[in-house]
């Protein structure tokens, strides 16, 4: 019994934004005003890196699929499974980057958030 397509591609995008959270400083090096919160500045740029996948996915989405427009529940496209995947993995690795790097009475509405 192997692992479903959804699990593959969410521990997929786990690694993905992990690795880009990881390589984020070279690709984008801070500013002087933000070198005190680093984890700071590579979290908001993979969070907008993970906002632009996937409104684009999103917008793929109902463009290839516009009857999801009309009943979101019982029609979706792997596409869109697709998306919705990526987005937990990458709210995973948020949640894990959060729990490392901030003191947990600062970003519990945050983790909370990522939860739900």
């Amino acid at each position: 019994m192997g692992l479903s397509p959804g699990l593959l591609l969410i521990g997929g995008s786990f690694a993905a934004f992990r690795l880009l959270n990881r390589g984020l400083e070279r690709l984008v090096p801070p500013p002087r005003p933000a070198l005190r919160n680093r984890w700071k500045w590579r979290n908001i740029w993979t969070s907008f890196a993970h906002s632009l996948l996937s409104g684009a996915g999103a917008l793929q989405g109902f463009y290839l699929h516009p009857q999801m427009a009309e009943d979101l529940i019982g029609t979706h496209s792997p596409a869109a499974h697709g998306v919705v995947s990526v987005s937990i993995g990458y709210f995973l690795q948020d949640f894990v980057d959060m729990l490392y790097n901030q003191k947990l009475h600062q970003s519990w509405e945050l983790l909370f958030h990522h939860s739900v």
